[in-house]
């Protein structure tokens, strides 16, 4: 059966964006894709809210639509000369190499030299189940993420992104099994968070300029989640200084949802050092 096309409004994408992160800002596991039930359940919430009618293969569609875009952005971010504003999410390029660039990908305009709509959205939603590795270690990214590109599990792709998706996978797939020890693990860990060093001091500076109430008792309030380390508290309160709209919808969530967001992020964060993550307990054992 064909699927019908539906014609979607900026209000609507929005609207099913926000249901997807709350989805994952859940502690849903998305890497490898939503669920049909997430699809379902998404359906809903636009019926209901548009009086529409709407299905889960729709929604999990245009899902897809916004992964192309934001894998667009994250291979726009790596342009030779590119610069990336954090605060207003725009991709920078000088005139000169904005206007010759656009010439040969007229495409690329709508995401270079503005401000990117929805980009936290698609970055929360996307962020984790696709190349950020190399392509996203900006100041503004979580410290590590796997190098591999997930599709979605209720669309069928095309000859052309299985193609990509297995390039991408073969060439970020470790070729052989590292020995774990508790040494290692314990030196790798340690040289981890001595290299990042000057990236928390640096967000640590700017919390200090913001003159933000809220955010000068991020901190304070992080030190009582119970489980983690103050190691890996202190590297998930740097991502929080350096997008401060995360850190605000954070700190508005009960103890049990920030264990969860941290657990999530130590996750994804240290892999090779992280043996399990139990959100119900907090604990974050290494």
């Amino acid at each position: 059966m064909e699927t019908k096309q539906v014609a979607w409004t900026p209000t609507m994408s929005a609207y099913m964006l926000a249901n997807l992160c709350d989805v994952v800002a859940k502690g849903t596991r998305t890497s490898t894709g939503f669920k049909k039930c997430h699809y379902v359940a998404c359906a809903k919430a636009l019926n209901d809210h548009f009086h529409l009618s709407l299905t889960d293969t729709q929604i999990s569609n245009h899902n897809r639509t916004w992964r192309r875009k934001y894998q667009k952005i994250v291979k726009l971010k790596q342009l030779s000369g590119a610069g990336w504003d954090e605060e207003k999410f725009i991709i920078v390029l000088d005139h000169e190499h904005y206007t010759n660039h656009i010439l040969d990908h007229k495409e690329d305009e709508p995401f270079l030299n503005k401000p990117i709509e929805h980009f936290e959205e698609m970055a929360t939603i996307h962020g984790g189940s696709m190349a950020t590795g190399q392509f996203a270690r900006g100041s503004s990214e979580p410290l590590a993420s796997n190098n591999v590109v997930h599709l979605d599990e209720e669309v069928a792709a095309t000859p052309d992104e299985v193609g990509q998706s297995q390039n991408v996978g073969e060439s970020s797939a470790p070729k052989q099994k590292k020995a774990k020890t508790n040494h290692s693990a314990d030196a790798g860990l340690q040289a981890t968070l001595l290299a990042c060093s000057e990236r928390l001091a640096i967000a640590i500076e700017k919390t200090a300029d913001t003159n933000n109430n809220s955010t000068l008792e991020l901190w304070e309030n992080m030190k009582k989640l119970p489980g983690f380390g103050l190691d890996f508290l202190a590297h998930y309160y740097a991502y929080l200084v350096e997008n401060p709209r995360t850190a605000t919808a954070f700190q508005v969530l009960e103890n049990e949802q920030k264990m969860i967001w941290v657990a999530r992020y130590v996750k994804n964060t240290f892999p090779d050092f992280v043996q399990s993550v139990d959100p119900t307990d907090g604990g974050a054992e290494g």
